[in-house]
C-alpha cells in the first residue's frame, strides 16, 4: 500500500486529465487540499488565463464570462509591482470604484489575493475580440467614455493617425469606441508583459505597439512563441466620412501602406534581436497576412524570411497549416523520420500562401523519401516524378523477394536510416529498409492535367498499405471548357491495380472524361466507398458503352456523376449486399430558375421500353413491363435486392427511368430523392405515376382501385424522406396511396417544380392522417389570400426564395408540422 504523499508526477497526470475534461468542481476542491495541491493546480488555472474557454470552464454558473474576465484582470492589475506604471485609461476601466458599481456583480470588493497569481502566467494572449462583449465599458455614461471625453482622446487618436478628422459626426462614437478597444488591448498586454517578462512563454503583440516590445526584447528570456496581430485600423469605407474625395482615399491608402511597411520591418527586427540574444529559445512565430492595399506579397515574403530565422522543427509528427511555413523555409534541416501526416491542402491557407508553399516544396531535392513512417498525405502534385522514389523502392523490394525465392538468400529489414535502398553486411546478406506505410493519399492539381503517372505510381508503390485514395482535379470552367463528350480527352485509371486494403476511392475531374478499368477496380475487394465524378454535360446515349459488372462485396457507398454514372453496370448491385447509399447523377447546369441536368431527347434515348415516361408533358403513361436500356449502355432490371440500402438519390435520366417496383427489394430505405429537372430551354420530361406503379407485382384490378385499404400496394415502412423534383404527374388516388400505404411513416415531403395532380385542399386532410409528418414543401403557386380562403391557415412567417424571387410562406398545420408554399 502506498505510504506518504502522492508523487508530484502522478498529481500532474491527474490534473492534466481533469483540465482536459473541464472538471472545474474537482479542480476547485483540490485548491483546498494542501499547499502542495494548491501550488500544483494554480498553474493550470492561470497559465493561460486569457483563453476564452477558461471563462466558460471555471466561471460560476451565476456570473457571465465578461464579469469573470473583468474580475481576473482587476486581480492581476492589483498585483502589478509598480502601480504607477498602469496607464490611467486602464485604471479607469478596471480599477475605479465607479467602474465596479457599473459592472453590477463586481460592486463588492474582491478579497485580498492569497497568491501572486501573475507569477503563474505563461501566456499573455488576449485576442482582439476579447473586448467585443464588454458593452458596459462603452456606454455613453460609462467611466471609460467620460474619461475619453474629458481627456479629448478622439483628438489624440487623430493626431496619432488612428482616426481621421474626416469622419462624419454620426460615426464618431463608433470610431472612438473601436479606437478605445484597441488602446485598452495594447495597454493591458504591455502592463502585464513588463511585470512578468522573464516568465512569459507565449505573447500576443499588437503591431501598433511593437516598438516598445523591441526595446525590451532582452527581457523575454523564456519567450518561445510570438503571435503578431494586425489590429483593426478604421478604413475609409468603414465609417461615414464628410465628402471624402478620391484624393483623400488615395492619401488614406498611401498612409496605411506606409504603416504596413513599418510593421513588416519591425516584425523582422523583433525576431532577429530575440534570436541573437536568446539563441534557440523562440520556436514559433505567427505572422498576419496583410490583405489590404498592395502589401500582400510583401507580407508573405516577410513571413518566410522570419520562418527562415527560426530553428528548424524538432522531430515533427505532422506537417500542416500551423507549421507548414516553418517547414517549407527550412525543410532540408528538418528531421522527417517521425512525420506521419502531411497536409498541404489546408483550408486556412490563402491562394497566395498556397502558391508560395508550392514553389518552395517543388524545388529539389524531394523531401518525401525522408518520411519513412508517413501514413497520410494530402498535397498538390509536385511533378510527374514525385513518387518515382517509392516506385523504385517497391521494384527493388519485389526483385529482392523474387531473388530470395529463387536463391534462398535472406534479406533483412532495417527500421530506419538513410533512404538508400539496400546495404550488404559482412555476412553477405542485403539490408532493405521497410516500404513507407502510406494509408491515405489525396492528390490535387492546379492545371487541367490528368495526373495519370502520379496515380499509377501511388497505386503500385503503396499497394500493400493504401486504404484511402482521392484525386481531385476540378478547375473553374472557362469559355474553352469542353462540355461535349465526343470532344473531351479520355483518360483511363485503374489498369493493373491490385489494392487489397483499399476502402475509399474518390476521383473527381473536369476538362476530360473519367474512365476506369473494371478489372483493376474488381481487385479492390475491401472497397467500401466509391465516388467517381466528371463534368460531362451533354452526350449521345448511343455512344455510351457499359462497363462490365464488378464484384465488390463490402461496398457501402456509391456516388457516381457524369460518364461513370452513365457507364456503371447496375448488375454490379447484385454483388453488393452491404450497400447503404446510392447516388447517380449528372453535373448541374446553373440557371436563374435553379439548377438543372442535361437529359437527352426521347429520340436520342432510344428506349426499348419507356417505363411509363411521356414523350411530351401531356402524353399518357405506357406499360412499364420489360427491361430498359440506354443505347448500348447498361440495362436496368430494377430487381437488385439490397437489404441495407437506406438512401437513394437519382438525378437526370436515372430518375426519369426509376421503377417504383424496386422499392419491394429495399426493406430499409429511409430517403428517396428523384430529380428529373432538365434544361429550361427544352420541354420538360414528364413522368407519370400510376397506381399500377405502386402495386405489388404491378397487378391491379379495377375493383382494387376503389379499395382504399387494400394490401396490394408496396410497403416501405422505414421511408422518412421523399423528394420529387421535376415534372411528375400524379394520377387519381396516387398521392393518398403513396403517403398512407406505401410510405406511412413519412416525416419530410418536398415536391417542387411542375409536380402536378394534387391540390392544397387534398393535401390538408391527407397531412392530418399522416402520423409522423413534420415538414411538407409544396410548389403550389398560391397567394396568402387564396391559402387562407381555401384552408383557413395563417402563415407563421415568410422567407425569401432567392432563386425564384418569390416569398416562401410557412404555414403551421399543427405543432411542429409545417407547410412551405411558394407565393404566386
Amino acid at each position: 500500500m502506498l505510504q506518504g504523499p502522492l508523487p508530484p508526477e502522478c498529481l500532474l497526470i491527474i490534473l492534466h486529465f481533469l483540465f482536459e475534461d473541464r472538471d472545474s468542481d474537482t479542480m476547485a476542491r483540490l485548491l483546498c487540499v494542501s499547499k502542495t495541491f494548491c501550488a500544483t493546480t494554480l498553474p493550470f488555472l492561470y497559465g493561460d488565463c486569457f483563453d476564452a474557454s477558461s471563462f466558460q470552464r471555471w466561471r460560476p454558473c451565476d456570473k457571465s464570462p465578461t464579469v469573470i474576465a473583468s474580475q481576473m484582470i482587476r486581480t492581476l492589475l492589483h498585483q502589478v509591482h509598480h502601480q504607477d506604471t498602469i496607464p490611467d485609461l486602464l485604471k479607469t476601466a478596471y480599477l475605479s470604484q465607479d467602474d465596479q458599481d457599473d459592472l453590477g456583480s463586481m460592486a463588492e470588493p474582491l478579497p485580498p489575493p492569497v497568491f501572486k497569481y501573475g507569477h503563474f502566467m505563461r501566456k499573455i494572449v488576449p485576442q482582439w475580440n476579447f473586448f467585443q462583449t464588454m458593452f458596459d465599458f462603452f456606454r455613453n455614461d460609462s467611466p471609460v467614455m467620460n474619461y475619453a471625453a474629458t481627456h479629448h482622446l478622439f483628438d489624440q487618436y487623430v493626431a496619432q493617425g488612428i482616426l481621421s478628422n474626416d469622419i462624419h459626426d454620426d460615426s464618431r462614437n463608433q470610431a472612438l469606441e473601436d479606437a478605445l478597444k484597441m488602446d485598452l488591448h495594447r495597454q493591458l498586454i504591455w502592463t502585464l508583459c513588463q511585470d512578468h517578462s522573464k516568465t512569459i512563454e507565449e505573447l500576443y503583440i499588437p503591431l501598433s505597439d511593437i516598438r516598445r516590445h523591441i526595446d525590451h526584447v532582452d527581457q523575454f528570456t523564456s519567450l518561445s512563441k510570438v503571435t503578431f496581430s494586425l489590429e483593426h485600423i478604421p478604413w475609409p469605407s468603414r465609417y461615414r466620412y464628410k465628402d471624402v474625395t478620391q484624393e483623400d482615399r488615395d492619401r488614406h491608402t498611401k498612409e496605411w501602406e506606409d504603416i504596413q511597411d513599418h510593421f513588416l520591418k519591425a516584425m523582422v527586427q523583433f525576431v532577429q534581436r530575440h534570436i541573437s540574444i536568446h539563441k534557440n529559445v523562440l520556436k514559433k512565430v505567427e505572422v498576419p497576412l496583410f490583405t489590404y492595399g498592395t502589401r500582400q506579397h510583401s507580407s508573405l515574403d516577410v513571413k518566410f524570411e522570419i520562418m527562415a530565422l527560426l530553428p528548424p522543427l524538432v522531430n515533427p509528427r505532422s506537417i500542416s497549416g500551423p507549421n507548414i511555413f516553418q517547414f517549407a523555409a527550412r525543410r532540408e534541416d528538418v528531421n522527417l523520420s517521425y512525420v506521419e501526416s502531411i497536409t498541404l491542402q489546408d483550408p486556412y491557407l490563402t491562394r497566395n500562401e498556397e502558391v508560395k508553399v508550392f514553389e518552395l516544396l517543388s524545388k529539389q531535392p524531394p523531401f518525401l523519401p525522408r518520411c519513412r513512417v508517413l501514413k497520410e498525405l494530402r498535397l498538390y502534385t509536385l511533378g510527374p516524378d514525385m513518387f518515382q522514389w517509392a516506385v523504385s523502392e517497391k521494384k527493388q523490394r519485389d526483385e529482392a523477394q523474387e531473388q530470395e525465392r529463387i536463391t534462398g538468400q535472406h534479406f533483412s529489414t532495417r527500421q530506419h536510416g538513410h533512404h538508400h535502398l539496400n546495404n550488404i553486411n559482412s555476412s553477405g546478406n542485403m539490408h532493405l529498409i521497410p516500404l513507407v506505410p502510406l494509408r491515405s493519399v489525396s492528390i490535387r492539381n492546379k492545371e487541367p492535367l490528368p495526373l495519370l503517372k502520379e496515380v499509377d505510381d501511388i497505386a503500385f508503390a503503396f499497394s500493400e498499405s493504401l486504404e484511402e485514395f482521392s484525386m481531385y482535379i476540378w478547375l473553374g470552367r472557362d469559355r474553352n471548357h469542353v462540355e461535349d463528350l465526343a470532344n473531351a480527352p479520355q483518360v483511363t485509371y485503374g489498369r493493373g491495380w491490385d489494392l487489397p486494403r483499399l476502402q475509399v476511392l474518390d476521383f473527381s475531374v473536369n476538362h476530360f472524361q473519367l474512365h476506369f478499368d473494371m478489372d483493376g477496380l474488381g481487385r479492390c475487394r475491401a472497397l467500401e466507398s466509391l465516388r467517381l465524378k466528371d463534368d460531362i454535360m451533354t452526350y449521345n446515349p448511343r455512344d455510351i458503352r457499359s462497363w462490365s459488372p464488378v464484384i465488390i462485396p463490402r461496398l457501402k457507398r456509391i456516388d457516381l456523376q457524369g460518364l461513370p454514372a452513365l457507364r456503371f453496370n447496375m448488375d454490379s448491385l447484385h454483388h453488393s449486399p452491404c450497400l447503404e447509399q446510392l447516388t447517380l447523377g449528372m453535373v448541374t447546369i446553373e440557371h436563374q430558375d435553379g439548377n438543372f441536368c442535361y437529359i437527352p431527347s426521347a429520340e436520342e434515348l432510344d428506349f426499348e421500353d419507356t417505363q411509363g415516361i411521356d414523350h411530351e408533358p401531356s402524353g399518357t403513361a405506357i406499360s412499364n413491363q420489360g427491361l430498359v436500356s440506354i443505347g448500348r449502355g447498361p440495362r436496368y432490371t430494377w430487381d437488385w435486392y439490397l437489404p441495407n440500402l437506406c438512401s437513394v438519390q437519382l438525378e437526370a435520366v436515372f430518375a426519369l427511368k426509376f421503377d417504383f417496383q424496386w422499392l419491394q427489394h429495399l426493406p430499409n430505405l429511409q430517403r428517396l430523392h428523384l430529380d428529373t429537372r432538365s434544361s429550361p430551354y427544352e420541354s420538360p420530361r414528364a413522368r407519370r405515376i400510376t397506381l399500377r406503379d405502386l402495386s405489388k407485382g404491378q397487378q391491379l384490378q379495377q375493383q382494387d382501385r376503389d379499395d382504399s385499404g387494400s394490401d396490394r400496394y408496396i410497403t416501405e415502412p422505414k421511408l422518412e424522406t421523399l423528394d420529387l423534383f421535376g415534372h411528375w404527374i400524379f394520377e387519381e388516388k396516387v398521392l393518398e396511396t403513396l403517403c398512407l400505404f406505401v410510405a406511412p411513416n413519412l416525416r419530410r415531403v418536398d415536391f417542387e417544380r411542375d409536380c402536378v395532380g394534387y391540390t392544397l385542399q387534398e393535401w390538408i386532410p391527407l397531412a392530418r392522417r399522416m402520423p409522423r409528418i413534420e415538414t411538407m414543401s409544396l410548389n403550389l403557386l398560391l397567394s396568402h389570400a387564396e391559402v387562407r380562403e381555401t384552408t383557413g391557415l395563417i402563415p407563421q412567417y415568410e422567407l425569401q426564395d432567392e432563386h425564384r424571387n418569390k416569398k416562401l410562406l410557412k404555414y403551421s398545420l399543427y405543432e411542429g408540422t409545417f407547410f412551405d408554399i411558394l407565393e404566386s
